[in-house]
């Protein structure tokens, strides 16, 4: 799933970019604290809600996880999951975290987001929320979350977090399910103040790996039409984690990172066991962060070692290095090539 993000508001978001582009190191972790989950969603990539025996992060690798990601430089940490309102020690995660001189946010489903709650994480040092809205008919929403009354909890959880001061992301997994809907679901987030709106292309992994025909039908097309949306409504940024963005869209706005994050050493991914992936999505262990560290500083010298093994092995294919937009989308994102035979990703209109 790569990421694209219209911002209507300045965010802390943009520090993470900022210190890559001067250390050009690893910067931003997203942590999943547990494998549990109270939703059964069907695109979800790590196949949350379906264990039996869900795993949480341990007190003490939780410790040991934010002290390593300290002493290497990063500068943010988005605690997710599974769902991460469920791990018991979510506000120690957070202290830990912004104690530790870390920008804090988090993907959650909201179910559990009380205003209550949402104040406490955010007197913790939590800055932002990201909450799906994965459609406007609340029982389609329901449906693709795997959860009844998903739909007004999530609501409900991005106005409490909206209240107590924090930025809010709404997020959408794009399908054929609500492709046609997704300006309106930008539309119903703005007219709730929320400040970014976020998509995702629905990548074929975890539960989605059987439902590639719930694809969107033009995934580039409609990034073009939230792009015009967005700047014709005041946005003053667009984030995006999509190298295939650059290629497809224009637009007059400010467009931050510009590439896969992940394949360039921006970001990556860490699993409660400590398993250490590319993305989110890529659910094939780089290095176990727990395991095979040789000292507190050592995180940035593995991944950049595993991260050039990952490309030696995953070769871009020759027809995409002789593009004419290769030095802008370096071959598009690795984890939509890794689903197709030629190694091409499927989303790009000149393969």
């Amino acid at each position: 799933m790569c990421m694209v993000t219209f911002s209507w508001e300045e965010t802390d978001a943009k520090e993470k970019v900022k210190y890559f582009e001067k250390e050009k190191s690893l910067a931003w972790a997203v942590v999943e604290l547990t494998e549990s989950c109270n939703f059964n969603c069907m695109w979800c990539y790590a196949n949350s809600g379906n264990s039996s025996d869900p795993k949480h992060m341990s007190k003490e690798n939780l410790k040991k996880l934010i002290q390593t990601l300290a002493n290497s430089g990063l500068k943010q940490i988005t605690f997710s999951g599974g769902e991460p309102t469920l791990y018991p020690y979510l506000k120690k995660a957070v202290k830990l975290a912004k104690d530790n001189g870390f920008i804090v946010h988090m993907n959650t489903n909201g179910y559990l987001l009380t205003k209550k709650l949402a104040q406490e994480l955010k007197n913790l040092g939590l800055s932002q929320v990201q909450i799906n809205i994965d459609s406007l008919d609340s029982k389609k929403h329901d449906y693709i979350r795997g959860k009844e009354g998903s739909f007004y909890r999530a609501i409900k959880a991005l106005k409490n977090a909206k209240e107590v001061g924090m930025t809010c992301v709404s997020q959408t997994v794009l399908t054929k399910l609500n492709e046609t809907e997704i300006l309106d679901i930008f539309k119903f987030a703005r007219s709730l103040e929320i400040q970014r709106c976020r998509v995702w292309d629905m990548m074929a992994t975890g539960h989605a790996s059987e439902k590639t025909d719930l694809r969107p039908t033009n995934y580039m097309e409609t990034l073009q039409k939230l792009a015009e949306f967005s700047s014709n409504t005041g946005a003053k940024n667009i984030e995006t984690g999509d190298p295939l963005f650059l290629v497809n869209c224009v637009t007059n706005l400010d467009v931050s990172v510009g590439f896969c994050p992940a394949l360039k050493g921006l970001f990556t991914t860490i699993s409660s066991l400590g398993e250490t992936y590319l993305c989110a999505v890529y659910r094939k262990s780089l290095y176990n962060v727990f395991n095979d560290l040789n000292g507190e500083n050592a995180l940035n010298e593995i991944h950049k070692i595993k991260l050039k093994e990952f490309i030696r092995l995953n070769k871009t294919p020759s027809k995409c290095k002789a593009c004419n937009n290769f030095k802008i989308c370096n071959g598009g994102c690795p984890a939509r090539r890794g689903y197709t035979t030629e190694g091409v990703d499927y989303l790009c209109q000149y393969q």
